[in-house]
């Protein structure tokens, strides 16, 4: 039997509608490193300029129980750091922004109407994780704020038994 040339055209757009055209189709889910899986202690940073996505980030991680705050950096097992692309942040008067260590690892794009939570370690300043959660402005759009990185520890333990 002979393939019309319409019948070949769906075909194959069939198949690539089916098997997945978009970017993030069919990517494995990133899995968590032996540092995030041990850390205890996590320091916050909010480079959103939204003061409500470190509250929602707080709450979460309060709730959870997986990790306690550390009160500085140099104290910490892990960053956690909130991003969406700006980096806005508040002074006192008088003083200075120091320079800011970026990842040589991250994009630093982040797409709009979206907020990165990425977990750096606290030493080096390598990215170790990072996902991406739909929010606008300070709110977070659907579902939690750190739903990527509770279900990458799911994803973990399921994968441990």
């Amino acid at each position: 039997m002979q393939r019309t040339r319409f019948g070949t055209i769906a075909f194959f757009l069939v198949v690539a509608l089916s098997g997945g055209a978009g970017p993030d189709a069919g990517a494995a889910p990133q899995t968590l490193p032996d540092a995030v899986v041990r850390a205890h202690n996590v320091f916050l940073e909010n480079d959103t300029g939204f003061v409500e996505l470190q509250y929602a980030a707080v709450l979460e991680l309060e709730k959870w129980g997986r990790f306690d705050f550390a009160e500085s950096r140099e104290k910490a097992d892990l960053v956690l750091r909130l991003d969406n692309g700006n980096q806005v942040r508040v002074l006192p008067e008088g003083t200075y922004p120091a320079p800011r260590m970026v990842p040589a690892s991250s994009d630093t794009s982040v797409l709009k109407g979206h907020t990165r939570i990425a977990l750096l370690d606290p030493k080096t300043n390598t990215l170790l994780w990072s996902d991406l959660h739909k929010t606008e402005g300070g709110k977070v759009k659907s579902g939690h704020l750190l739903d990527g990185l509770r279900e990458a520890f799911d994803r973990y333990e399921r994968g441990k038994r």
